[in-house]
């Protein structure tokens, strides 16, 4: 058992869901449209309140209204106006600030009063007024007969007046040169006030898309500025930078490879730094190893080359001493192609073959199974029922399964069971091997490249290898991939093969 380390294939990150480039500027769009229309619209309800309650409420309009019938006797004092003098007074209505003025004669009858308009400044220019100069009272453009039962006419007229037109308080009795006669305005300066309103609505509207749209387009551009910023930095070396991944769109999904990408780099140099201490480490050790067994291997052989022993005892016992070394030579001979097996680069040139996975298995693994049980230890083992095929490279496979039982004879307790099971799956053949680690320390030292070997055996064949340590419990697990699967029940359970395993005794 070569230390306690999981090994696994390099999982694929999860796809993100992530929403277009194009479909959030759509978004972004449809967002200040209507963004920007509630908003247009709350200050079009806002501007016409405050116009409505402040401007046009009661006290401001006869304030106004005082103010422009204070300002027209004034002018009708000054220019000692009469009230036929229509056009005049027409000019200089039309010169204030949007009102409309009208003079009334006020006839009293024994049943109300009557009023007959004199002027009417009218919604028209100032060439256009009612009547001219010199038009008799009975020619005016129209009367209206009041009724009213008060016996104060002023106040009656106010009152009435007030109920008809709805502005009591913008008409007020003014002396002409020709006599007193009712004068009444109205005015509508708050026109371009609403008008304002309407404008600048409209504008809200507009500023509030542009301001979504150019908001978006900034964290937008900032967020690739940021990016190349980053990458920069990574290009200049210093791979430790991180990448932000912020937006679930192209840009993110680019920022998630870019980083990818740099974590990749970052694993690969640490694979390669690691290979080349490894290689450094095996150099140095293997530099010794080899020639401490070859020195005493060519020395021994250098003797029996000159005959120098006195006996048939001593000549066995040097050749016993040769043998030894030689196997020494074999084994770090092994270490040095498990060692080109991980690291080395490429895929090797495996003999892959159909083969019945029952058979083959049954003999690689009964080969150690039966030298563990004659050395002592007590073996649970359970074959596969049924006839199932894989592609393997049997003599690589013997590799495999020779590492992963020379580990159980140096690591694994010999008072406990090996449980080995060998089950056959929808689309895979799954090999377990389990043990207890053995309680005193073994002094051999593990470089932790036996299972690297075996991982990378069985990728080779397309399968899967994992080897996992639970407390004191050492687990090892391979999955060979299944093709062509034809499962038949020819009665084989537990134990050996038979004479199918003949044809696979040759691989040693």
């Amino acid at each position: 058992m070569e230390g306690a380390i999981r090994l696994t294939e390099n999982q694929k990150p999860k796809k993100r869901r992530y929403l277009s480039l194009q479909a959030k500027f759509l978004l972004v769009l449809l967002l200040g449209l209507a963004l920007g229309m509630g908003l247009g619209s709350l200050t079009m309800v806002v501007g016409e309140a405050l116009i409505d309650h402040v401007y046009l409420s009661e006290e401001a309009m006869e304030e106004r209204c005082r103010n422009i019938l204070d300002e027209f006797e004034a002018f009708v004092q000054e220019q000692n106006l009469k009230a036929a003098q229509a056009r005049d007074i027409t000019v200089w209505a039309k010169q204030q600030n949007r009102i409309y003025l009208m003079v009334y004669d006020v006839v009293p009858l024994e049943d109300g009063v009557e009023m007959r308009a004199i002027v009417d400044s009218g919604w028209w220019d100032e060439e256009s007024y009612y009547p001219g100069e010199g038009v008799a009272e009975d020619e005016s453009f129209y009367a209206d007969t009041i009724t009213t039962y008060d016996e104060d006419v002023e106040r009656a007229l106010t009152e009435t007046t007030a109920e008809t037109y709805g502005y009591g308080y913008g008409q007020r009795m003014v002396e002409f040169a020709d006599g007193t006669y009712l004068v009444q305005v109205t005015e509508y300066s708050e026109e371009p006030l609403y008008e304002f309103v309407t404008i600048l609505s409209y504008a809200v509207i507009l500023a509030t898309f542009l301001l979504v749209v150019l908001f978006y387009h900034q964290r937008t551009i900032g967020y690739i500025i940021k990016l190349s910023q980053e990458v920069e930095v990574i290009a200049h070396g210093k791979l430790d930078g991180a990448i932000t991944v912020r937006s679930r769109d192209e840009t993110g999904i680019l920022a998630a490879h870019v980083d990818t990408m740099r974590t990749s780099i970052i694993q690969e140099m640490r694979a390669e730094q690691e290979a080349w201490n490894a290689n450094s480490d095996l150099i140095t050790r293997m530099s010794h190893d080899i020639r401490t067994p070859l020195t005493v291997l060519l020395g021994f052989l250098e003797l029996l080359d000159e005959g120098d022993y006195s006996e048939d005892e001593n000549y066995r016992n040097y050749l016993s001493i040769c043998k030894k070394n030689a196997y020494q030579l074999k084994e770090l001979a092994d270490k040095l192609f498990q060692y080109f097996l991980v690291f080395g680069h490429g895929s090797h040139e495996m003999k892959l073959e159909t083969t019945d996975a029952g058979v083959l298995l049954a003999q690689l693994i009964g080969e150690h199974e039966m030298l563990l049980v004659e050395h002592g230890w007590e073996i649970d083992c359970k074959y596969i029922e049924g006839v199932y095929f894989i592609q393997a490279d049997a003599v690589f496979l013997k590799r495999l399964f020779d590492n992963l039982f020379s580990n159980i004879e140096k690591y694994a307790d010999p008072t406990c069971p090996v449980v080995i099971r060998q089950e056959a799956e929808e689309n895979c053949i799954r090999i377990t091997l389990t043990n207890q680690i053995r309680p005193d320390p073994n002094p051999v030292e593990s470089t932790n490249i036996g299972l690297k070997t075996c991982e990378r055996i069985v990728q080779e064949m397309g399968g899967a290898f994992s080897a996992e340590r639970k407390g004191e419990l050492f687990a090892v697990e391979l999955t060979l991939p299944l093709i062509n699967q034809k499962p038949e029940t020819a009665g084989r359970g537990n134990g050996k093969r038979g004479k199918e395993l003949d044809k696979f005794t040759e691989i040693k």
